[in-house]
């Protein structure tokens, strides 16, 4: 049973996902399920290594991982990586026409494409009532 999910987003683009992780985390909630993004979340003012390690242990107490992948930014792919040796479902979200990364595709546990939130939403309320 999914109790803690993980979103991870670019944080060079994370502008571009407030709404979206706003109402994505709404719905997790509706299903029972506790959220963090460290991109949104974490505040503090740490060395690279320390950052990592904060990321890596969220993760590593959360069932499922939510990665946004419309841009492929090289630390999404990392914590995917992590998730997945570490047994953890993996959702692989990304926008209509962007380009696939075929590694976290290779991992993941379901790709979801979407054209706008709602869409988004109503694929990912579909996995979780599975």
């Amino acid at each position: 049973m999914i109790k803690k999910a993980f979103i991870s987003y670019s944080y060079a683009d994370r502008n571009e996902f407030k709404n979206l992780d706003k109402k994505l985390r709404f719905l997790l909630l509706k299903n029972k399920i506790d959220s963090y993004s460290f991109v949104f979340d974490f505040k503090e003012k740490v060395s690279n290594q320390v950052l990592m390690s904060e990321a890596l242990r969220f993760i590593d107490e959360s069932d499922l991982l939510i990665v946004e992948l419309s841009y492929k930014p090289i630390g999404v792919g990392l914590e995917a990586g992590f998730a997945k040796a570490k047994d953890k479902k993996i959702i692989y979200i990304h926008r209509f026409g962007s380009e696939i990364s075929n590694t976290v595709d290779g991992i993941c546990d379901i790709r979801i494409e979407y054209e706008n939130v709602e869409d988004l939403l109503a694929k990912v309320e579909n996995f979780l009532s599975k």
